[in-house]
């Protein structure tokens, strides 16, 4: 499904059963379409985490936290992913203060629920990314997010390969996300790990203990990704 404003272009693609890439090519387009979702879903900050919030106090309180000159969201993340579940609720909680992004998000998933329903009509759960384009790296990692949430099977495969991980290097991992600016939360963290030892490996992770586990996490994913 192609959306076409007058301020912004995107199109919706379903890359995976129940999991759709919303491509936006502007990476500021992109980071103010998904923000107010983002930070609801899973924010460090608990001004915003499972909370009401406007745009412009989001782009505000974020400068502050950031100690920045100006609002550097759209270079600080370039990925977006939110399971629908919490995008609708997001979505019903922000609706009536919102902007046309949040007009665009709500023809967004009015799309994704209509392409979930099972051949009973009821709605399979489904998951969104926000990516540049298809072949992005970024959007293999996205993926393994949507895997994580849509598929039971696949989330109980990676959470065993996590709890294989020696206490020591767990602790480093969960601190190198913590420190990124992801939050600290059980469900975010492991799914943090699962979907970058599926896909690349972030700067702050160190490469001994990047590839000691890499190869079976990276396996389950291929595994799941050619069905």
């Amino acid at each position: 499904m192609k959306i076409t404003h007058n301020l912004l272009k995107c199109e919706v693609v379903k890359v995976k059963p129940n999991i759709f890439a919303v491509i936006v090519k502007n990476n500021y387009d992109r980071a103010m379409l998904f923000c107010r979702y983002q930070e609801y879903y899973e924010s460090p900050y608990s001004e915003f985490y499972r909370k009401f919030f406007t745009l412009e106090e989001f782009m505000k309180i974020y400068i502050e936290k950031k100690n920045s000159s100006f609002f550097s969201y759209p270079i600080d993340w370039v990925g977006y992913n939110i399971p629908s579940e919490v995008l609708i609720e997001s979505y019903n909680l922000f609706k009536d203060t919102g902007s046309f992004y949040d007009e665009i998000m709500g023809q967004i998933i009015d799309f994704c629920e209509s392409e979930s329903k099972t051949k009973n009509g009821n709605n399979h759960k489904w998951y969104i990314i926000g990516t540049d384009k298809i072949t992005s790296k970024v959007l293999k990692h996205e993926i393994a997010h949507g895997y994580y949430y849509t598929s039971l099977e696949y989330r109980e495969k990676m959470d065993k390969h996590i709890s294989k991980i020696n206490e020591k290097d767990f602790l480093f991992l969960k601190k190198s996300l913590i420190y990124i600016g992801y939050r600290d939360e059980k469900d975010i963290i492991y799914d943090e790990i699962q979907a970058y030892m599926s896909s690349y490996k972030p700067s702050s992770w160190k490469d001994g203990v990047y590839k000691k586990y890499k190869k079976n996490f990276l396996q389950t994913f291929l595994e799941q990704i050619s069905i």
